[in-house]
C-alpha cells in the first residue's frame, strides 16, 4: 500500500495553547477537535500539511496491554479500510490490536515499530455529532 499522506500525532497536555499558537498565531486552520484531540491544518485543502495533538491516554488494547500515549510521536497514515489493512498485515505475521472507533470520527489500530514510534492506520468514520470540529 502506497501512502500519500501521514499525519503526524504529538502527544501533550497543552491542547488549549496549541490550539491558540497554531489557530491564533499561524492562522492555520482547525480541522478536528475532540474531549483530548486537536487537528489542525496550514491551509484551506486537503492536501495542505496537518498536524494533530492528543492528551495523555491511558493503556489501551486488551485488558489494558497496550503502553499509555504519555509522551512520544504517533504517525497516523490514512487507509481505506482499517480492518483489511489490519488483515493483510496479520497475514504477514503482525500481532496488532483489532481497529476499534475513535470519539474524534476514526477507526484505527495501532502499530509500534522497533523504535518505539506508534503508527496509526486510519479511516474516517462518521463523527458523533456532539463533537464539534468548528469549536
Amino acid at each position: 500500500m502506497a501512502f500519500t499522506k501521514m499525519l503526524p500525532m504529538i502527544v501533550t497536555d497543552r491542547l488549549d495553547a496549541t490550539r491558540d499558537f497554531y489557530v491564533d498565531t499561524l492562522g492555520w486552520t482547525m480541522v478536528g477537535k475532540a474531549d483530548g484531540y486537536l487537528q489542525v491544518r496550514s491551509g484551506a485543502d486537503d492536501a495542505d500539511a496537518e498536524l494533530a495533538f492528543m492528551a495523555p491516554q491511558p493503556a489501551q488494547g486488551p485488558l489494558g496491554t497496550r503502553v499509555p500515549f504519555t509522551t512520544g510521536l504517533v504517525v497516523s497514515m490514512p487507509v481505506e479500510d482499517p480492518d483489511a489493512h489490519h488483515a493483510t498485515l496479520q497475514r504477514r505475521g503482525l500481532d496488532a490490536p483489532a481497529p476499534t472507533d475513535k470519539p474524534w470520527g476514526w477507526r484505527s489500530f495501532l502499530v509500534d515499530d522497533p523504535n518505539g514510534v506508534t503508527l496509526d492506520f486510519y479511516s474516517a468514520i462518521a463523527q458523533d455529532p456532539a463533537q464539534d470540529a468548528s469549536s
